[in-house]
């Protein structure tokens, strides 16, 4: 069966994976090496529900992340959804927003395989949607868009992430979201062989090159960051360009703590949060891990001070290293006006 030799390879690239992480290279600790064994649960589990429980004739949102699981560089403020599309269909993505401080529908261009995508196709944010009074919306995904609420599909996109950011995410309320195909009409036939084959393939090529992007480089700077750069949409990968990224790298004792300080032109969104090598928040359930625009509190002149240490610090503005001696901070900003300066960071003694 065409199925066993799809499955047979997939499992050959599953059983190879963790030389991704092992590799001296890498030069990860004990507990990167740890979280990378777990990070490919992870990574299966989105590639199950992204591409063998998703169909881009018949539409889903699948969560990318939650508290149990995370992937992709997940944001401890923010959630995600993901569907496959296909450019010479339309869609209607209906729902009601809420809370949220950022809202955006991302199509993404590449190869209809399981690929890391090539581009940013079409940044759909709230402020290009027009919403009623009460938060609901409809827009419309076509090759032929005419009007209010109707946006491009361009002819190589593969699929789409749903971003909603929130200032008081546990507090605040996720939109109503769902999408409709309103180009097919017609019930999803029964899976044969063939056809399950063909989204096993798939699930290889993505949980694969999903391998590829994390860990991140271990030559980040040691308690200290990288300039701030916007994403470009050409540049491939599912980021959207209405974000600037930042990356720093830590490394504390028991009795250290890194003082980071920086100003935040006017934006939508800016958070600084911590991950471990393989992107994935920590454990926000049990550890402050993470501030934002919201809810940190801002220095006389205007700028920020934030604290990262092991144990509590008796400051405003503290964040956990959750237990990780050694991991990745990042910073990141929506729709700002202007591109941030690099933020400052010392290293101190408790």
């Amino acid at each position: 069966m065409k199925s066993k030799e799809a499955l047979d390879a997939l499992l050959d690239i599953v059983k190879s994976a963790d030389h991704t992480f092992l590799d001296p290279d890498k030069n990860l600790d004990a507990q990167g090496k740890v979280d990378g064994y777990r990070h490919l649960f992870h990574l299966m589990r989105t590639t199950i529900d992204f591409y063998l429980f998703n169909d881009p004739m018949h539409p889903t949102f699948m969560p990318l992340s939650n508290e149990h699981h995370k992937i992709l560089g997940d944001n401890v403020d923010a959630v995600y959804y993901f569907t496959q599309l296909l450019p010479d269909q339309e869609y209607v993505i209906s729902g009601r927003r809420f809370d949220s401080c950022y809202l955006s529908f991302t199509t993404y261009g590449g190869d209809a395989d399981g690929s890391i995508v090539d581009r940013v196709a079409n940044s759909i944010n709230h402020r290009r949607i027009n919403f009623d009074e009460d938060g609901r919306f409809e827009i419309k995904l076509t090759p032929y868009p005419k009007g209010d609420n109707e946006f491009m599909l361009d002819s190589d996109v593969v699929n789409l992430f749903t971003r909603e950011y929130f200032l008081d995410r546990f507090n605040g309320q996720e939109s109503e979201l769902s999408i409709k195909n309103i180009s097919n009409q017609g019930i999803p036939p029964v899976l044969d062989d063939e056809a399950l084959a063909r989204r096993i393939q798939i699930m290889t090529t993505f949980f694969q090159q999903s391998t590829w992007l994390a860990p991140l480089p271990v030559e980040f700077p040691m308690n200290d960051f990288l300039p701030p750069f916007p994403f470009d949409a050409e540049q491939g990968g599912w980021g959207t360009v209405d974000n600037i990224y930042c990356f720093g790298r830590y490394h504390l004792k028991q009795n250290e703590y890194l003082k980071i300080e920086f100003s935040s032109p006017e934006c939508c969104y800016w958070g600084v949060q911590t991950w471990n090598y393989l992107m994935q928040s920590m454990d926000y359930r049990y550890y402050p891990v993470g501030l934002n625009k919201g809810n940190a509190v801002q220095n006389a002149e205007g700028n920020y001070t934030i604290y990262l240490s092991h144990s509590p610090m008796k400051v405003d503005n503290w964040i956990s290293t959750a237990g990780y001696e050694e991991a990745i901070i990042f910073c990141r900003w929506l729709l700002s006006e202007e591109v941030p300066n690099k933020p400052v960071v010392t290293l101190h003694s408790l």
